[in-house]
């Protein structure tokens, strides 16, 4: 994949993440439920599973790009996390000020998106070297 289709394949992401903040798809009914144990275990092993899968899928990608396009995807990477985490202390601050609702986790991810997506454009315009 060259880096100008890769410019244009973001907005994809950028658009998901977009509406996952604004969320716009309606409301469903929780059609199982989960204790927290149950869950916790769930997502810690999913969590596990992927992390470790696309870590060992990195290497493909680190073999086949360039030096610069993985400087950029791993340096958005790294920003969209501290995006995210700065964000939801904003929110959680603001709701115990506020009142503010909680944040959904599609609200998170789409966070995590955009902010992976717009830290990329910003390393694509101004370098990595800056």
């Amino acid at each position: 994949m060259t880096i100008q289709r890769l410019d244009w394949f973001l907005l994809l992401p950028a658009s998901a993440g977009i509406l996952m903040i604004a969320e716009i798809d309606p409301p469903r009914e929780v059609l199982v439920e989960v204790g927290p144990w149950l869950k916790g275990a769930v997502l810690v092993g999913l969590t596990a599973l992927f992390s470790l899968l696309v870590a060992a899928g990195s290497a493909i990608d680190r073999r086949c790009t360039e030096e610069y396009l993985f400087q950029i995807l791993a340096n958005a990477a790294l920003v969209s996390m501290a995006t995210t985490m700065l964000v939801h202390l904003a929110w959680i601050i603001a709701k115990k000020t506020l009142g503010l609702p909680e944040l959904d986790s599609d609200n998170i991810v789409g966070i995590l998106t955009l902010g992976w997506v717009i830290s990329y454009y910003w390393f694509r315009l101004r370098g990595i070297a800056k």
